[in-house]
């Protein structure tokens, strides 16, 4: 009775390496299983974990790894990328790059520095109101004014979209750069009225108004009130 070479010692083949026979000679073979590659030679077969060996193929983004029950390497793309081939093939890409690393539009993408997560961060001019981890931009000036005090208008600057506060009409920016703090301007100064003028404001768009005080007489050419 003759006893398997391959059930002895598995053949001499190393553990990582499945024994069998040559169809014509009958001498032993030994073959790699799955997710091992021959680094040695016909000779002399050595089985390496495939994802020891240029990153088993997969991308350099990527992450190579096995199946759990096949063993098969496995690719996928490490955090911060996207996975954006065609299986079986995996292209690993920057997420910042496909739809904006999903970050809402009024964000920037980018990565975190030490994980390489996708980092969401609301562009100027906008607030995040969303709820962790949702980063929602909304536009500032929507929000309690901007920060800007009640008689100032909130808005925009063009280059860079930062807020900017602006005194409403009949207001004056008393504060300090750059700190906008609008005071009615009839307690400025009168208001640049002619000291015998009071000053008040024009109810439908609160301009100062100039009127001369009782005993004096506007001599004055519009818009200009001299009080005489």
């Amino acid at each position: 009775m003759f006893l398997d070479t391959c059930t002895i010692s598995n053949g001499g083949c190393t553990p990582n390496a499945a024994c069998s026979h040559d169809n014509t000679t009958d001498t032993i073979v030994c073959t790699c299983k799955t997710g091992y590659t021959n680094t040695g030679g016909a000779c002399k077969v050595v089985c390496k974990d495939t994802c020891l060996i240029k990153n088993g193929g997969c991308a350099p983004n990527a992450g190579c790894s096995h199946d759990n029950t096949t063993n098969e390497v496995v690719c996928t793309c490490k955090t911060g990328y996207t996975n954006t081939g065609l299986a079986p093939n995996v292209v690993c890409t920057d997420a910042c790059t496909i739809g904006n690393g999903a970050c809402d539009p009024n964000a920037g993408c980018s990565h975190d520095n030490t994980s390489n997560a996708v980092v969401c961060t609301c562009k100027t001019g906008y607030t995040n109101t969303g709820v962790a981890p949702n980063v929602v931009c909304t536009d500032t000036c929507t929000i309690s004014n901007g920060a800007c005090c009640a008689n100032a208008r909130c808005s925009h600057d063009n280059a860079s979209n930062a807020v900017v506060c602006t005194c409403k009409t009949g207001y004056t920016n008393t504060g300090v750069a750059p700190n906008v703090v609008c005071t009615d301007t009839c307690t400025i100064k009168n208001g640049g009225c002619d000291p015998n003028a009071g000053c008040s404001h024009d109810n439908a768009t609160n301009a100062v108004v100039c009127t001369c005080k009782t005993g004096y007489t506007n001599t004055g050419e519009a818009p200009n009130v001299v009080c005489t």
